[in-house]
């Protein structure tokens, strides 16, 4: 065909697009596009309001939220035709761990694939305002975005979204019945932008681009050859599915986008639509994949419909081997994961419901009015869509599991038996078991569950409650027994708890993630045991693993090592029985367990660290933790804990970084603490020691990282400090003996000029001084020095020691890779003390290279119970 055939050609068809064709506008009066409600007009704030954001304005919200929320981070993933960028933002914490060491499970939601779906990036962008409004709150939110990642496309198809946004009345409206018959380009643009201009009046490119959600494996162009297309290979049709698969920048971008967390662990998929109110869940043929898909949708229906407005979403499932190229078929076979299409209201019709514009009063004269909702309903679809999605996150976050149990003696407040799950690697942890005492008969005790995540939620007046759309047990089923022989422990006063004391009584991680429970021990023989059967269901119904040893996870379109009560693994979870209680009929030891006065701890297998324990009053303790690195370099933890019964517990115990040796380049606003973890100190019951005038306490050291883990070891007292041994007959209590002047300057001293720095003095029995001090070295990392030889002498006012042998170390690493033979010590130098009750100074000759002498104007930070300076 020659150039002049061409043209001719080309005028006879926008001839003929010109006549059959107009752009029509969407009112509020009734008509062919009328409504029944005010048109919506978007606004350019970034701010939530009763109406709809532009896309400059969701963007903003989105960057907003990302630079001020420690808990977002945003990711470009692609560009459009139009380069413009495409971003995607992941809503977790900072590590790819849960609070419980495994890997975290991760979701994915895709928001505006179809440009006037104007709801999908509301809803989106409401996910994020309701997850940064509650990151911190202990509860729900914050387990979720600290045992998850949640990676959000907020708006797919921006160029699409864009050109809706334009024209937010106005669209092409013709009378060809195949391509033509309904709204088209404008406010009803469907599809994204390829070789599409952005001038509405442009007449021959209206109906081209690629329905995003058509052009994807593997299922592409799998319909185009049926009597009613659900996807097409001609340009000009609604659903056109590209030229191959995966062919669109933007289909790139949204794989993109699930490559920033480990897709191993993917457990959601949601592209989120207008309208109709249904899911257009994927069925695959892995059964169990199908049956915990609607299990999910399930809950979420039934949360959601709890709301005040009623809103019913139905699943309508897909039937496997077939599809239409939509992104939740890929993602449904690529990941084996449950998978779906969400349509968000107004409804069809067919629903018992008006349908479409109908819903609100409206008209609903043509069937593309659902797409237009009223701006008076955004707020309520978008916030309430919001905590629907949080829940079934908080679903596919895993099932519930039980991580540790807890008797407490309730007279003396003590922790008698202690059982918790420790990781191994990643598919199983061991179970920790400390029996401090048994169980006598006729004792009352608590009994303290502690699960994996919240387990309940409590309704406005603060009472524990079901999860709206939910109706569960409330308590755990707990059971126990002797053999056949089934227990009764008259159980009393259980309770859910939702809040962080400095006693035992205490949430673990989250708010309503523990259970407490009196009981009264029944007679039983000694050499006994209690066996106990615990089930427990979290908000929305998912049952314990039955074998918390095997660590569940996500595999092969399935909870894996999800066992039942017979050890099966299975879908529904079952009863816990890992856990058997000693019986007695009279106490191991006459002296009961309770914290040791303050000492110096250590584990003779893991020499070159220790744990310095100072007791400061009734209820508060010191942990000085001086130990290594993961790269050999000494590290030193300092914090405050409290006590209760037999039992010190520090939480997020820092270290300090910063400072530099000496006093001339050490700067204190330089010096920064960072959380590290928390230490835990359980104190056994008391022996006799070497000296018969004394009883010895082992404590049980407990240290959980941020990451999880777990170090466990058994220490002992290294040092006896005067004044704060357990004597008889009187174990725990201060005095008894003839103390020396000396004695009253143990204790913590620090120049209140340098701050992050300072020592810990103790006066021995015997006389000797010993110091453990915190510095840091000359290139600013973090030292610590020792001497147990200190010469103490006694003056008019106080006390002068001398330490003669400071000796400093190396070579050590922290946790269970520390091995004492590649700790190497160095002689570090020597150091002067002159101290009075009103303060002193110290003074420091260092002989190791590097290290300069110097002076430190000292004044005592803290002082142990029972001793006075004066």
């Amino acid at each position: 065909m020659n150039k002049k055939k061409l043209m001719l050609l080309s005028l006879l068809t926008a001839s003929h697009l010109v006549a059959a064709q107009s752009i029509v506008s969407w009112t509020e009066e009734n008509g062919t596009l009328g409504l029944g409600f005010p048109v919506p007009i978007p606004v350019d704030t970034p701010e939530p309001f009763d109406g709809f954001r532009t896309y400059s304005g969701l963007f903003a919200k989105h960057q907003a939220i990302a630079q001020s929320n420690p808990y977002v981070t945003g990711h470009i993933v692609g560009q459009t035709h139009y380069e413009r960028d495409i971003w995607a933002y992941v809503l977790s914490d900072s590590d790819t761990t849960t609070q419980y060491g495994v890997a975290e499970g991760n979701m994915l939601m895709n928001g505006g694939i179809h440009a006037r779906e104007w709801q999908s990036p509301e809803v989106v962008t409401g996910i994020m305002e309701l997850f940064d409004a509650n990151a911190n709150d202990e509860f729900i939110y914050q387990y979720i975005l600290e045992n998850t990642a949640i990676v959000l496309v907020p708006v797919n198809n921006v160029d699409g979204f864009l050109q809706t946004q334009r024209f937010p009345t106005d669209n092409w409206l013709g009378t060809d019945p195949f391509f033509e018959a309904s709204p088209r380009d404008g406010r009803m643009r469907r599809k994204n932008m390829l070789d599409v201009d952005e001038n509405l009046n442009s007449q021959n490119d209206h109906l081209l681009g690629v329905d995003l959600n058509r052009n994807n494996l593997p299922y592409w162009s799998f319909t185009v050859n049926f009597n009613n297309p659900r996807s097409s290979n001609d340009n000009r049709s609604l659903v056109h599915h590209g030229a191959f698969a995966h062919s669109e920048p933007e289909t790139l971008a949204r794989l993109a986008a699930a490559e920033l967390v480990d897709t191993d662990h993917l457990r959601v998929y949601t592209d989120v639509h207008s309208f109709s109110e249904l899911f257009f869940s994927s069925a695959t043929n892995n059964a169990s994949r199908n049956i915990l898909q609607s299990r999910l949708l399930t809950d979420f229906r039934s949360h959601h419909q709890a709301f005040p407005a009623g809103k019913i979403y139905e699943d309508v499932p897909s039937a496997p081997n077939g599809g239409i190229g939509a992104t939740d078929e890929y993602f449904a076979e690529t990941y084996e994961i449950p998978s779906f299409t969400m349509e968000i209201e107004p409804s069809f019709s067919t629903q018992n419901q008006p349908g479409g514009s109908a819903d609100y009063g409206g008209f609903a004269n043509n069937g593309n009015d659902g797409f237009i909702l009223p701006e008076s309903e955004i707020r309520r679809v978008r916030e309430q869509l919001a905590e629907s999605f949080a829940v079934m996150w908080y679903g596919q976050a895993g099932p519930p599991a039980i991580t540790r149990v807890q008797i407490i003696e309730k007279i003396s407040d003590t922790v008698i038996q202690d059982y918790e799950w420790d990781l191994i690697d990643s598919n199983s942890r061991n179970l920790y078991i400390n029996d401090v005492e048994s169980l006598i008969p006729g004792n009352e005790y608590t009994l303290m569950l502690s699960f994996n995540k919240p387990m309940r939620t409590r309704n406005s007046a603060g009472v524990i409650t079901n999860l709206q759309g939910q109706i569960l047990s409330l308590n755990p089923a707990i059971s126990a027994s002797n053999g056949a022989q089934t227990l009764n422990l008259n159980l009393s006063n259980g309770s859910w708890l939702n809040e962080k004391t400095t006693g035992w009584r205490s949430y673990q991680q989250y708010k309503e993630d523990s259970f407490v429970i009196d009981f009264i021990m029944p007679e039983l023989s000694s050499g006994n045991s209690v066996q106990w059967s615990v089930r427990a269901t979290d908000m929305i119904g998912q049952v314990t693993d039955a074998n918390p040893g095997t660590i569940v996870t996500w595999a092969d379109g399935r909870w894996a090592n999800y066992e039942n009560s017979n050890g099966t693994v299975t879908t529904v979870g079952g009863n816990d029985t890992s856990y058997s209680s000693p019986v007695d009929t009279e106490l191991r030891s006459i002296y009961p367990p309770q914290v040791a006065g303050s000492a110096l701890l250590f584990n003779a297998s893991r020499l070159g660290e220790g744990i310095i324990v100072e007791n400061l009053d009734a209820n508060r303790n010191t942990i000085q933790y001086y130990t290594y690195d993961e790269n050999g370099n000494q590290r030193w933890f300092y914090g405050t804990g409290i006590r209760s019964g037999n039992r010190i517990v520090t939480d997020n115990l820092p270290i300090s970084s910063g400072g530099i040796f000496g006093s001339e380049e050490h700067q204190s606003d330089q010096v920064q603490l960072i959380p590290t973890g928390q230490i835990e100190l359980t104190y056994s019951t008391g022996t006799f020691s070497d000296d018969p005038a004394r009883v010895s306490r082992t404590a049980e050291l407990r240290y959980v990282a941020p990451d999880g883990s777990v170090l466990r070891t058994t220490l002992e007292p290294l040092s006896l400090v005067e004044g704060q041994a357990d004597l008889l007959p009187t174990p725990g209590v201060p005095g008894g003996e003839e103390l020396s002047r000396a004695a009253g300057f143990s204790g913590t001293w620090f120049d209140q000029n340098l701050l992050g720095k300072g020592y810990h003095l103790e006066i021995l029995q015997d006389g000797r001084a010993l110091i453990i001090w915190y510095d840091y070295t000359p290139d600013g990392q973090q030292a610590w020095l020792l001497d147990a030889d200190g010469e103490v002498t006694e003056t008019v006012n106080g006390i002068d020691i001398s330490f003669n042998n400071i000796v400093i170390t190396e070579g050590g690493l922290f946790g269970y890779a520390l091995n004492p033979d590649d700790v190497v010590i160095t002689s570090w130098g020597s150091a002067t003390i002159q101290l009075t009750c009103d303060g002193g100074t110290f003074n420091f000759s260092p002989t190791l290279a590097g290290y300069s002498a110097g002076q430190y104007n000292v004044q005592k930070l803290t002082s142990l119970t029972g001793l006075d300076c004066q």
